[in-house]
């Protein structure tokens, strides 16, 4: 009589590999980017991933802002921006555009607001909102490049995530333009090429192209094009595309504005 076959029972699958801890997610983002997205749509969702993002970019332009507001040559430029403002209003006093106690009024509004410590604190204020908002604004690009271009379902809440791990790198970007303020006598010092330019002037649409395109926003791009990929599991190069198309568009409408705004102001 022979013997049934013995039929061996399947190995019990692999237990799946822990999620990566938030802080390595924070730190490794920097050198392997693609395993940290690849851990983020695997796992399941965590708010940390982009809250604390978030708050730390909040607080890195804020103490830029507030840096940048407390340099003495900053200061002597909006003074001296008052003042022009004030001999203007007088001006117009004299030609009767403008009642005295309507003057006196504006007189007042700009001195408060030219005083330091309401510049400090209004524009330290701004740049932390500007830096939450960054992390929602970038997780709508993505989920809108991958819905409309892509013609792939993206989950905004992960997208939320890989936004906000990536935006570290901007917050490394802040970090080494306060070391550089620190360090070096020019206003508005940062890590980008128009420290080659010697006679940078601000309110020039060219010198601010230069200004835009520092390494930290391409590093950026590319952690970003690094995170759409692998939420929309497609080429990296055709990620890549699409990201840095959105962020020249962006970057072009920043300049148009900036440039707008100084010529305005001056």
């Amino acid at each position: 009589m022979e013997e049934p076959l013995l039929i061996p029972e399947p190995l019990p699958e692999a237990p799946p590999p822990p999620a990566m801890p938030l802080a390595a997610r924070l730190l490794n983002v920097f050198a392997i980017p693609g395993a940290v997205f690849a851990d983020v749509r695997a796992c399941r969702g965590s708010a940390a991933n982009w809250i604390v993002p978030a708050l730390l970019l909040g607080l890195a332009g804020m103490l830029t802002a507030m840096a940048v507001l407390s340099q003495p040559d900053f200061q002597q430029q909006m003074n001296k921006r008052f003042a022009e403002q004030a001999q203007a209003l007088e001006q117009q006093v004299k030609a009767g555009k403008i009642k005295p106690a309507e003057a006196e009024r504006l007189r007042a509004f700009t001195r408060t607001f030219a005083r330091p410590e309401v510049l400090r604190s209004l524009g330290g204020t701004m740049a932390f909102g500007f830096g939450v908002v960054r992390v929602f604004w970038w997780a709508l690009v993505l989920w809108l490049l991958g819905r409309a271009f892509l013609k792939i379902h993206v989950n905004y809440l992960k997208a939320l995530e890989v936004a906000g791990l990536a935006l570290m790198i901007s917050v490394l970007g802040s970090v080494v333009s306060l070391l550089l303020m620190g360090n070096l006598p020019r206003l508005f010092s940062t890590q980008d090429w128009s420290q080659a330019v010697s006679d940078f002037n601000p309110s020039h649409k060219n010198y601010l192209l230069l200004g835009t395109a520092n390494i930290f926003a391409l590093w950026l791009v590319c952690v970003l094009s690094v995170g759409l990929a692998r939420l929309a599991d497609v080429p990296f190069r055709r990620a890549m595309w699409f990201v840095f198309a959105a962020w020249l568009i962006q970057q072009l409408c920043l300049v148009t504005l900036q440039g707008v705004t100084g010529q305005f102001m001056l």
